[in-house]
Order: C-alpha cells, then sequence, then structure tokens
C-alpha cells in the first residue's frame, strides 16, 4: 500500500524545516526582543506546518484504504479451482 507520501506532503515538511533554520538562523543574527520573537516563531510555526504535512499523508493513507476496499468489494470473483479432475 505504500507510505501514503506525496509530493505536496513532502514539500510541506522540507518547507517546516526550512522555515525553522531561517526563522533560527535569523533570530541569531539580531538581539534582544526581536530574536526572541523570531525565536518563538522558530518554534512555533514549524510544528504547525508539519501538523498540516502529517494531517495530509493520514488523510491520503484513509483514501487509500478505502479505495482498496472498493476495489476487493468489486473484483471479479476469483475461480474456485480446477474443476476439471473432480469427476
Amino acid at each position: 500500500m505504500g507510505l501514503g507520501l506525496d509530493g505536496r506532503t513532502v514539500a510541506i515538511g522540507v518547507f517546516a524545516a526550512v522555515l525553522a533554520l531561517v526563522l533560527g538562523a535569523v533570530a541569531g543574527t539580531h538581539l534582544g526582543a526581536v530574536a526572541g520573537a523570531l525565536a518563538a516563531l522558530a518554534g512555533l510555526i514549524p510544528p504547525a506546518v508539519l501538523a498540516v504535512a502529517v494531517e495530509r499523508r493520514q488523510r491520503n493513507m484513509a483514501r487509500a484504504r478505502r479505495r482498496q476496499e472498493v476495489l476487493r468489494r468489486f473484483a471479479p470473483p476469483k475461480p474456485a479451482g480446477d474443476r476439471e479432475g473432480e469427476e
């Protein structure tokens, strides 16, 4: 069934990591209250973005499970076996 990762989910996860790095780097270059605010953003924003990626992955996995269930339900019946030799 796969991992349920698609391009958008990976892109959102990468964006969260890049956002954390950029905000952390910017916070490291400033002093005082601005650095504190940027550090707080670096701690709050990426987890929210990552939560979106995780939710999207779960939604994709549920969709794949539903699709597999429908395919199983409407699949043609499998042959019961070779009955030619039974007589």
